[in-house]
């Protein structure tokens, strides 16, 4: 049976219902045993799997005997041969730190020296079964770098969908080890999926991939889902978060002073499908980050009242090139 267990938090906390989180681990995925679990009035099951050992998995993990000593919340039932956990919660880890108080500035600090040497520009090759980024990831990445040693202004990059745009971002920002990074997308629903795979650290640290090295820690990622009053709310949330993600629509109804402060904490602007972002509150908003250093990601160069983006597209990869290599579901 083939077990997904769940990625181990080691922060979850909101501020004013906006959410802060950071990963410890990533579990791969493991081949193992269930079998159903009975003591008094707990019910569940308990896995045995060859280098993680015993898992006791309950609906309720309140009143669990402490030699059980990894424990996860779920409701999820075995399937077909497989039991999928991803989405339940460890009540109980060996790695688990409920002591310590935990410092997010100091956090940020270290996964910033973590990422020091830790970043290596390795393309994939399934014919050799290597995994890495993609060419256009790649070039993109390069693109970046050359751009940002001659110059801080706005930039562009253009990759046709499904070429690996948010993996592209999540890339930059390790090797460029950027201290503080807003990301802006135009949609709630990307919002979320952006924010779970920069907490992840996308395939850069999926099983295999040569990309990033082991000791490379997670980010603290911030969802930002209401609109903050003053700078001092700003303050709060984005001094506890090194990547903050959160909708244009927000963006552009914050006050000046709040859309200042912003800009203060976030040396780094990336926007995600900036064909959508040229409303005249957006364009106001992006003013705030003059001097900073701003990346679009777009899959068509153009917006959507046809006119072209500002800044200089630094890197397009060809439509008919992506399909050509089959990395493009357009």
């Amino acid at each position: 049976m083939i077990i997904n267990f769940p990625n181990l938090v080691c922060l979850d906390e909101a501020i004013a219902d906006n959410s802060i989180r950071q990963l410890s681990q990533r579990t791969p995925p493991v081949d193992g045993t269930c079998a159903p679990f009975t003591s008094g009035r707990l019910r569940g099951f308990l896995l045995q799997s060859d280098g993680t050992g015993e898992t006791l998995v309950l609906p309720k993990a309140k009143q669990v005997p402490d030699h059980h000593v990894r424990v996860i919340e779920s409701n999820a039932v075995p399937l077909d041969g497989a039991f999928d956990l991803s989405d339940g919660i460890w009540f109980r880890h060996p790695a688990q730190n409920t002591t310590a108080a935990f410092d997010n500035q100091r956090e940020i600090e270290e996964v910033l020296r973590s990422w020091l040497g830790a970043f290596s520009y390795v393309q994939e090759d399934p014919a050799r079964g290597v995994r890495g980024l993609r060419a256009p990831q790649i070039g993109a990445v390069h693109r970046v770098h050359a751009h940002w040693a001659v110059s801080n202004s706005p930039a562009t990059i253009v990759m046709p969908t499904g070429t690996g745009k948010t993996d592209t971002m999540i890339a930059i920002l390790v090797s460029a080890i950027c201290p503080k990074l807003l990301v802006v997308v135009p949609t709630d629903a990307l919002r979320t999926q952006i924010a779970d795979k920069f907490l992840t650290l996308g395939i850069l640290k999926d099983p295999g991939c040569a990309v990033l090295s082991e000791s490379a820690g997670f980010p603290i990622i911030g969802i930002l889902q209401h609109i903050p009053q003053t700078p001092a709310e700003v303050d709060e949330f984005f001094s506890r978060c090194q990547v903050i993600v959160m909708t244009s629509s927000i963006a552009g109804q914050c006050e000046r002073a709040v859309q200042d402060r912003m800009a203060h904490h976030c040396p780094h602007l990336f926007i995600d499908e900036a064909h959508h972002a040229e409303a005249p509150t957006w364009s106001a908003f992006k003013e705030r980050f003059n001097g900073r250093r701003i990346l679009q990601f777009t899959a068509t160069p153009f917006r959507e009242d046809g006119r072209t983006l500002d800044g200089e597209i630094i890197f397009k990869y060809p439509l008919k090139k992506a399909q050509e290599e089959g990395i493009s579901n357009q």
